[in-house]
């Protein structure tokens, strides 16, 4: 079974009932800062917040939550890796544990796998890459690209958009308290 990678926490999504309450709560009590705000496929809002200058998001919250929220749901907790490779030796290791569904989307600032725990909580592994996209983004990841290609095809879809630039960038504009 290839080697687990070297895993951090980076951030939790969760359903909102009222969404402006939430980011309100999380921003005006808790001291986050909003970081991105759009809409979604479905067409459900998404707010993106950050306390932490490495991280575009910390926390996801979507509008939308109701009773019946557990049969469709983004909530679920993130883990970054360091590298594409490490990705696809994650890949490896769970489906030789029997898990076999995976969901793999490119965010344009990130190349993500979604897949389920044993007891069906969501979860996702990703690596960033190099550049900032104002969220959110969701597009078909091809894990079986060269790290190469990826890079490559993930500029393409994205430089020409007004708000990417170098995640460097993003980054110390947030740290120096600066709108993103």
């Amino acid at each position: 079974m290839p080697t687990a990678p070297t895993i951090t926490i980076s951030h939790v999504s969760f359903h909102c009932f009222d969404l402006d309450a939430m980011v309100d709560f999380y921003t005006r009590v808790l001291g986050f800062r909003l970081t991105d705000r759009g809409k979604m496929r479905g067409d459900k809002d998404i707010a993106f917040l950050s306390g932490d200058a490495r991280d575009h998001h910390q926390l996801a919250l979507i509008e939308g939550r109701t009773d019946d929220t557990a049969k469709h749901h983004f909530n679920h907790v993130a883990f970054r890796i360091d590298s594409l490779a490490s990705l696809r030796a994650l890949r490896e290791r769970l489906m030789a544990e029997g898990i076999d569904r995976f969901h793999p989307i490119n965010h344009g600032m990130a190349w993500s796998i979604y897949f389920r725990d044993p007891e069906g909580n969501q979860l996702e592994a990703f690596v960033d890459s190099d550049i900032y996209v104002e969220q959110p983004v969701g597009e078909p990841l091809d894990l079986s690209l060269p790290d190469e290609e990826i890079r490559r095809a993930n500029h393409e879809a994205f430089d020409d958009r007004p708000a990417t630039r170098p995640f460097t960038e993003w980054r110390a504009e947030f740290a120096r308290g600066g709108r993103n």
